[in-house]
């Protein structure tokens, strides 16, 4: 059988090593990885056939043009790239690298950006009647006049945030009202009225507003701070996530991956949309090992038209390794959850032990340095 040869943008780090893992699960997958990094740990990578590096010296412009190259001389089908960085570059360079490869599916530009914004988000969700919470959009805008119509306690979140990172809870106006003019200037930053319920995620595999593939999960282990993301996860079925998230991905008419963070409001009883992560997530591993959904081989072959099975996730709890090891011989209150060896990314993280290594290495050297 032909091999279908993917040409990996490199991007961050670990959502990096978490899709070249899935990608390496399909036997008739061949990767090629191409990045503008002066060193890479994924040269090592057991996974990945070849390495081309374009040199951050070099003109940006030319990038274009290198990248069209290594798709001819490996030949390539496919671009894929991992963060929001490199859907960026995709998005703008689509028409230019189309003689030589398709890309993953993308969403259009404006669409991209709303999606990435939290603040256009809530805007646009509010234009389309789809459940979220109530939201002051921008801070600097009639900050006091539409705070009375928030109902307390809020989350002061930038817009453009990731991972929990600068989200604070507020009680009352009276504690809101100094931390908003402390801000810095020029800095964006909304409010959302704070649900009492539980966090539920949906990943998404989409084509013009329909989804061809998707997944479930919840938080299984508290985070070690709030608003992180959790330690351990479990795949579910939920009609009333899913139908919300058909909903959002239909009024955008989005086009690829993308991982969606909900609310399940107690006082209201439905699901709320908080936010898109319009790139590929770190749990796509446990996607494709528990849930048996495996998002960046089905991207690959929705990207070149082929047809893309709808597999239905199964049920089944992940933990990457690293967590398991920390959560099994920690020291941790209360009763643990137990977690079998299946349950973790172990044949990930022992499995392609390389990369790591030389991360660590030049982590620790650039720290001395």
């Amino acid at each position: 059988m032909k091999p279908l040869v993917v040409l990996v943008l490199e991007g961050e780090y670990r959502l990096t090593g978490a899709v070249l893992f899935c990608l390496g699960q399909a036997e008739d997958v061949e990767v090629h990885v191409v990045r503008q990094a002066a060193a890479s740990p994924y040269q090592y990578s057991r996974y990945v056939r070849s390495h081309h590096r374009y040199a951050p010296e070099l003109p940006a412009a030319g990038f274009v043009d290198f990248v069209r190259d290594v798709a001819t001389d490996v030949g390539a089908a496919v671009l894929l790239p991992v963060d929001v960085a490199g859907m960026r570059w995709a998005i703008c360079h689509a028409a230019a690298l189309a003689p030589a490869l398709r890309c993953l599916p993308l969403p259009a530009a404006e669409a991209y950006e709303i999606a990435a914004d939290k603040s256009r988000l809530a805007d646009f969700m509010r234009a389309h009647a789809i459940d979220g919470p109530d939201t002051l959009l921008d801070v600097t805008r009639d900050f006091c006049g539409n705070l009375e119509a928030l109902r307390f306690p809020v989350l002061l979140k930038p817009v453009d945030g990731a991972g929990g990172q600068g989200i604070t809870r507020y009680e009352t106006p009276e504690t809101l009202r100094p931390a908003v003019a402390a801000l810095p200037e020029g800095a964006r930053y909304i409010i959302q009225t704070y649900l009492e319920g539980y966090d539920i995620d949906c990943n998404v595999l989409c084509h013009n507003g329909q989804v061809l593939a998707h997944s479930v999960q919840r938080g299984l282990v508290p985070a070690a701070s709030a608003y992180a993301p959790t330690q351990a996860i479990e795949f579910v079925h939920s009609p009333a996530v899913v139908l919300v998230v058909r909903q959002l991905m239909a009024a955008l008419r989005w086009n690829g991956v993308a991982h969606i963070d909900l609310r399940y409001d107690a006082r209201s009883g439905r699901m709320n949309v908080i936010e898109i992560n319009p790139r590929f997530w770190l749990t796509v591993v446990g996607s494709a090992l528990a849930a048996r959904v495996n998002f960046p081989v089905l991207a690959c072959r929705a990207a070149l038209g082929r047809p893309v099975p709808t597999p239905l996730a199964v049920p089944g709890r992940y933990i990457p390794f690293a967590n398991f090891l920390q959560y099994k011989y920690g020291r941790r209150r209360g009763e643990k959850i137990s977690f079998a060896l299946r349950d973790t990314s172990v044949a990930n993280f022992l499995g392609d032990p390389l990369p790591k290594l030389f991360y660590l290495l030049r982590r620790r050297q650039v720290h001395i340095e």
